[in-house]
Formats: structure tokens, C-alpha cells, sequence
């Protein structure tokens, strides 16, 4: 770390406040006290990589202290992330400089390392790059819904960001300018569009542009610079330990259900995997090794710290995945290292058990869902009961619907567009109110594992004519309701007729252990507009996921300090939205997974028997 030292400037304007009161103004001779922080550097101008056309460079710094960690002024980056806009840095005390990007406003310390904001969210708002005025929350990007407002209680809050406390320094060049480490700016501005940046040793990747976890959508060679050597230097190692750290502690969302939850928010991870964890201390050394697969293993039993179904840090799936003839040593240092450190594997293991019940569960309601409806059915009918199948609300055809909000492309349909889940919906709506017979549409998410909120909301907005998002953050201890706008009735405007739309159904929800993120979400806003939701409690999933990068420019993801999911009263739904219509599930199935083999699993029979479903629906059983 730094040491503390006042320039002769500063003593004197001490010693003449001291002894001559009022006369001197200290602020003059304080903020004239500017100087160069950090030592010695060298200067590397490197491409900028976007999938919006001109690429550009920018120049980045390396301390010498430091010599393979990228740092980059906060005017650059703010440039790069948010094209056309402006940063400016004003000195306005020892080591204090105040950085303001349009509307939000941010101190930084370079003596001692801190950040401090009151309006965090808008100062690493990127999602006006979606929606010009849009404030910094979750939204997907289909053309049939938009931001529209979002209520913070309390109305403001302040985020302080102690550098000091990891080892990480910010540095000033005495001109005003201000650098960050580029992996400590890049994770305080991803966001839940996945726009994030990363450095892989010979360019900056960023991702304005595309709703992608990897920044390999950008550039498709991204990861090679990454793994041509099977070393790492030991400041870039020691620092990306420390970058890690500082991202998890701050940026990391705490859904519930994570076993060390409160050890890692009480604690930290450095102190959790050094205190509770049983092969900790061996994770810890393997973040720390300077062999890149020992490294390998090590995000490996970080991600069983954090598994909770949305965090994903393990990396050689992403880089390496299946081009192990490209990396044949590494691939074989990669087999060794795992070989040595098993237990830490199996601790990743020990931390599916939820999740590989829920698969299992899954396959279990697809066997039985299949044998009841026929092979992948999305809409089926008995009596005045209809029922509409979503395995996903991730099918989204992106470009058929963006081709006809801008008026050069039909409006999709289950004729023109296959494998959208909107369009899908919309097609039961049509069927469903079309047969005098049917009364009800029950929404079979039984064995749903997430994906676009954007679909979510459009379907919310249809069957309780609302569109919100309710939420908290435990970074800023902000509650907050998101309400979006959508085109209710997908004649490709947002205008007055879109509040005539109505449909006289009585709608329900199905839901199992495999609803899972979005799947839970779904749930939770309906039973909160008191629509039934039936089945069996739901398999929670309560953050939103931001995309991330190391220090030495791997990718990966986490649930969101952005979006932590509640009710509508601020009740975390982690653990599942209950029932109020509870279908009694048994076990006794049997579920073949091969010709030879058949393992027991829950009897799902009933969630597919669509007269049992309408006698409950009817209050008769």
C-alpha cells in the first residue's frame, strides 16, 4: 500500500492555519497539492474490440510495482463502455479528485483508496444504451416491452468502496487523471445486460452491445491469449486473488441459499475459505499458484463456495471447452491438477445436491408430461381447461421481432417464428379464447429453468394488466419497484389502446422444484395479484445475473447485487414461492435414462392430468 505523505505544500498551509486563523484559505492550498501517485510506469496503447463498428485503442498503464496489471484512466473507460459520453475529473482536495459522468457524481481517494458515491447506480449506468433515459436495472431488450420507471426506499443511499481493505490502489498523475485497475472499474460497471469488459493480455473486448455472458460473442479469439502459456506471473496472480476477492465481497448478490452465506458476507471470501471451509486454505493456494490449470481448479472450488444455479466461475469450460486438441498441454496440466486436488472437485459436487435434484425432477416431468400431451406439446386442451407449456423463457427470436417493430418484418407467429416463447403465448391466448368451451389457461412452468425477464413481464402484463419488477440491493440496502411498459395488444406501438386489452380466462400457474429463476419469478408476481399458482413449491432463484472478468481477463458470471428478487411486501424468494393450490407429489416413478437403467423418481402424474386440474381450479376434487 501507499505511504501516507504530505507534500510541503500541505504542512505549510497547516502550520499557517495554526498560527494565523482565518486569513488563509485551506482549500486553495490544498487542492493545489496535486502530484503524481503510483511510481514509475510504462504505457501500452492496445485495440478496443466492440461488436459495434469503429473499433477503436486506448492507452493503458503498468506500474512498476505491478508490471502485469492493466490499469486505465476512468475517463477512458467511461468513453469506451458508454460510446459519446464524458468523464471529468476535478482535484478538490489532498489526493481527492471528484469524477461526474452526465448526472451521477463519485469521490475518489487515492491516498487512501476509497470510493464513494450517493448515486452508484446511475454512475455505472449503462443501460441508456438500450433505452436513452432508461435508469441502470434489468430489462433484456425485446421491442415489445420498456423501462418505463423505478421507486428506490429510501430514495438515495451511499456506496463506499474501500480499496485499501484488499490491496488494490487507485493512482492519480498529477494532471487529472485518475487510474483504476481496469478489472476493479470494469466489475463496478457490469451490469444485468451483460455489458462488461475485459482485458486478455493484448486487447480490450467490450461488450455494448450483446445480451452474452462471454465476451467470445464480441471476439471469437478472446480466450486464446489466455491460455498460450501455462504460467502466471506472481503480481498478476497475487492481484487477481485480491481482485476476486473484492468483486465477490461487493458485487456478489447473496440469494439465501449459498451454505457460507453469512460467513462470506459477515467475513468475506478470504477469511471464509481460510476459517469454514474444509479444503479452503487448498482453494486459496490454488488461486494463488502460478501453474494456470492448478488456477483452473481453483475457480473449480470457488464455484462450489458460490454455487446457488446462477453464479458460474468455473473457467476451462468457457476457454478451453472442447478444443483440447488447440491446448494439448494445458489440457494435460489440467488433468493432472484435478487428479491431485479431487476433493476440491468433489466439495463442487457436494454443493450441486439441490440442483441435481431439480434435474432429475425435470427429466421426470418431461417423461411423464410427454406420455400425457405428446412429444414437446405447448398448447393442450380437455373440457373448459386449456394448458400452455413453457419449459423456457429464454426461446426469444430476437431479430423477428426486432424486423417488426421496425416495421421490415411480419408480426411473428407461430407460422413465421419458431422457438420464441412470446410467440408461443400468445398463440394459446388466441386459442384459447377462440373455443367457447375453455374458462381457464393454466401455465405449465413445471419444468421451467429461467431466462428473459422481458418474457416474463410481457406475459405478467397480459394476465394482471401489470409490469413490474420488485427488488432489493444488498450493496446500496435499496429497495426498489421496477415498472416496465408493454405493448399489450403487439401491434408494434406503445400507445392508449394497449389498455383495452383484456382476456376473460382465469388463469393459473404450474409450477414444481424445477421452476427455477425466471420460473420463479413468474410465480411470485402472479400469486402476488392473487392468480392460483399449483403444484409444488417452486426451486427459488432470486438474482438477476451480471457478467464478469478476472484480472487476467477470464469470463464468468454472478447472481447480481443489482436484482435480488422479492415479493411485491420485500420478501426475498429464494426459497421457492408456496403453493395455493398444493398438488401431492409421491415418489413410485420410475425414469428410464437408458435402455438398461431406470432410477426412482417423484410420480408427477397429476400435474398432467388436466380434469384433476380443473376440479381444483373449480374447488371440487
Amino acid at each position: 500500500m501507499k505511504t501516507r505523505i504530505l507534500s510541503i505544500v500541505a504542512i505549510t498551509a497547516t502550520l499557517i492555519l495554526a498560527s494565523c486563523g482565518p486569513a488563509v484559505k485551506s482549500s486553495k492550498n490544498i487542492v493545489a497539492d496535486e502530484r503524481p501517485d503510483g511510481g514509475a510506469f510504462t504505457e501500452k496503447t492496445v485495440p478496443v474490440v466492440t461488436k459495434v463498428a469503429p473499433d477503436g485503442e486506448v492507452t493503458l498503464r503498468f506500474y512498476d510495482d505491478l508490471p502485469d496489471v492493466a490499469y486505465i484512466s476512468a475517463a477512458d473507460f467511461q468513453s469506451i463502455v458508454l460510446p459519446g459520453s464524458t468523464m471529468t475529473v476535478t482535484h478538490t482536495g489532498i489526493g481527492e479528485y471528484t469524477l461526474a459522468n452526465g448526472d451521477a457524481k463519485a469521490v475518489v481517494n487515492v491516498n487512501d483508496d476509497v470510493f464513494v458515491s450517493d448515486s452508484f447506480e446511475a454512475f455505472t449506468n449503462q443501460m441508456t444504451l438500450l433505452q436513452p433515459g432508461m435508469a441502470n436495472v434489468y430489462y433484456d431488450g425485446m421491442p415489445f416491452v420498456r423501462y418505463k420507471s423505478v421507486t428506490f426506499t429510501p430514495a438515495a443511499a451511499t456506496v463506499t468502496l474501500d480499496f485499501a481493505k484488499y490491496g488494490i490502489d487507485i493512482h492519480a498523475d498529477g494532471k487529472g487523471t485518475v487510474y483504476f485497475p481496469f478489472a476493479t472499474i470494469a466489475d463496478m460497471y457490469t451490469d444485468l445486460y451483460y455489458h462488461h469488459a475485459g482485458f486478455n493480455g493484448e486487447k480490450v473486448v467490450v461488450n455494448t452491445s450483446v445480451n452474452e455472458v462471454s465476451l467470445t460473442e464480441i471476439d471469437p479469439g478472446y480466450n486464446e491469449p489466455l491460455l498460450k502459456s501455462l504460467t502466471r506471473s506472481a503480481s498478476l496472480s497475487e492481484f487477481n486473488y485480491k481482485e476476486l476477492c473484492f468483486a465477490m465481497d461487493n458485487f456478489y448478490g447473496y440469494p439465501g441459499r449459498v451454505q457460507y452465506s453469512e460467513a462470506l458476507k459477515t467475513k468475506g471470501l478470504d477469511k471464509t475459505l481460510e476459517e469454514d471451509i474444509p479444503c479452503g486454505l487448498e482453494i486459496k493456494e490454488l488461486l494463488l499458484s502460478d501453474r494456470l490449470a492448478d488456477y483452473m481448479i481453483g475457480m473449480i472450488g470457488l464455484s462450489g463456495v458460490y454455487f446457488d444455479g446462477h453464479t458460474m466461475l468455473e473457467l476451462s469450460s468457457n476457454a478451453i471447452g472442447t478444443k483440447t486438441d488447440q491446448y494439448p498441454e494445458l489440457f494435460s496440466e489440467y488433468q493432472r491438477a484435478a487428479a491431485a486436488h479431487q476433493d476440491v472437485s468433489m466439495f463442487l459436487m457436494s454443493s450441486l445436491g439441490q440442483m441435481m435434484v431439480m434435474a432429475r425432477d425435470g427429466m421426470a416431468i418431461k417423461s411423464l408430461r410427454d406420455q400425457a400431451y405428446g412429444e414437446d406439446a405447448t398448447y393442450v386442451k380437455k373440457g373448459n381447461t386449456a394448458v400452455c407449456v413453457f419449459d423456457s423463457f429464454n426461446r426469444r427470436n430476437q431479430e423477428a421481432w426486432d424486423a417488426y417493430y421496425a416495421g421490415t418484418g411480419p408480426l411473428p407467429t407461430v407460422e413465421n417464428t419458431k422457438d420464441d416463447d412470446m410467440v408461443i403465448f400468445l398463440d394459446a391466448l388466441a386459442k384459447a379464447e377462440a373455443d367457447p368451451e375453455v374458462e381457464n389457461l393454466i401455465i405449465d412452468i413445471s419444468a421451467n429453468g429461467g431466462g428473459s425477464a422481458d418474457i416474463v413481464l410481457a406475459m405478467t402484463s397480459l394476465i394482471m394488466d401489470k409490469s413490474y419488477i420488485s427488488q432489493d440491493n444488498p450493496l446500496t440496502g435499496q429497495r426498489s419497484i421496477v415498472e416496465y411498459e408493454v405493448d399489450r395488444n403487439f401491434d408494434g406501438v406503445f400507445d392508449e389502446k394497449d389498455k383495452d386489452v383484456r382476456h376473460d380466462l382465469n388463469f393459473a400457474v404450474l409450477t414444481s422444484d424445477m421452476s427455477f429463476s425466471c420460473g420463479n419469478l413468474f410465480p411470485s408476481m402472479l400469486k402476488d395479484a392473487g392468480i392460483p399458482v399449483m403444484g409444488e413449491t417452486s426451486g427459488g432463484g432470486s438474482c438477476a445475473i451480471q457478467a464478469m472478468c478476472t484480472a487476467d481477463g477470464f469470463c464468468f458470471q454472478i447472481s447480481s447485487f443489482r436484482a435480488r428478487l422479492n415479493t411485491i411486501d420485500g420478501k426475498n424468494i429464494d426459497s421457492g414461492v408456496v403453493p395455493t393450490i398444493p398438488i401431492a407429489v409421491e415418489g413410485g416413478f420410475q425414469m428410464e435414462v437408458s435402455e438398461e437403467e431406470a432410477i426412482p423418481s417423484k410420480d408427477y402424474s397429476k400435474f398432467f392430468d388436466i380434469e384433476y386440474l380443473s376440479s381444483l381450479l373449480s374447488g371440487k376434487k
